[in-house]
């Protein structure tokens, strides 16, 4: 008789032991720069580490073996004093998966954010305001579900923002920001996704016998309105539990 066997292994090390330690030590520091009215910095961050593996043998409810990476490091410092508000952000996140035996790592998560955003304040919680954004990714993105073709790559695209508007902030967790003078600038730093038109760069262009006569455009300007709402949970000032915290963001923005 054949036995039946299935091994399931998470191993959560960003909450066992980076996270948890993280967030306590940015819960000290926090507690410390609240008070510091000179100063007025706050700043703190998370790293988390996930590993996760499942093993199957002879299951009968079928599915695959894998193995899945993923990592993720946030920092904020933001500045309020008097009238000024600078905040600061920066989110790097990498992941891989592999399933089954014969198949090649895949990405599951590749993003490089920082964002900057300066504001004077022109009358109660309303602040003239300008933001800096820029985003791209680390390593070249595949299209798996055809024929693994490169479809994006480091710097293409990478995209740089910069808005001037107003700020609605209430408070540290909240913010409305509606920019009507908005540049935005898509740079695709790779020849061969510059020469297709990628992310709406012009594209090459070729004569009848498919030589190319001039080569596609590595970046493309743009000009419009900005709108962007965040709702960020990031000070680590309430633990659930013991040296366990929550923290969530949740962030809308569209550039008309």
């Amino acid at each position: 008789m054949k036995t039946k066997f299935i091994f399931a292994f998470f191993f959560f090390v960003g909450l066992g032991q980076v996270v948890l330690g993280q967030v306590t030590e940015a819960e000290s520091k926090l507690r410390t720069l609240n008070t510091d009215t000179i100063q007025g910095w706050k700043q703190g961050g998370v790293v988390v580490l996930n590993i996760s593996q499942a093993s199957l043998t002879n299951w009968s409810a079928g599915g695959q073996n894998s193995f899945s990476i993923n990592g993720l490091f946030s920092l904020f410092a933001n500045y309020h004093k008097n009238k000024d508000v600078w905040d600061n952000s920066l989110d790097v996140g990498y992941g891989v998966l592999k399933q089954g035996q014969h198949s090649d790592y895949m990405k599951t998560d590749d993003r490089f954010d920082f964002l900057s955003k300066y504001g004077r304040e022109a009358y109660k919680n309303f602040y003239y305001s300008a933001l800096i954004n820029f985003k791209t990714q680390m390593t070249e993105g595949l299209d798996y579900k055809t024929d693994t073709s490169k479809i994006s790559n480091f710097l293409a695209p990478a995209y740089i923002l910069g808005a001037f508007g107003m700020d609605y902030k209430p408070n540290s967790n909240f913010s409305a920001f509606i920019a009507p003078l908005t540049g935005k600038i898509t740079i695709v730093n790779d020849q061969q996704l510059a020469d297709a038109g990628a992310f709406g760069v012009t594209p090459a262009t070729y004569d009848n016998l498919s030589r190319k006569i001039t080569s596609g455009k590595k970046s493309k300007s743009e000009f419009g309105g900005y709108v962007r709402v965040i709702y960020a949970r990031n000070d680590f000032k309430n633990e659930i539990l013991k040296n366990v915290a929550f923290t969530t963001k949740a962030v809308f923005s569209q550039t008309i």
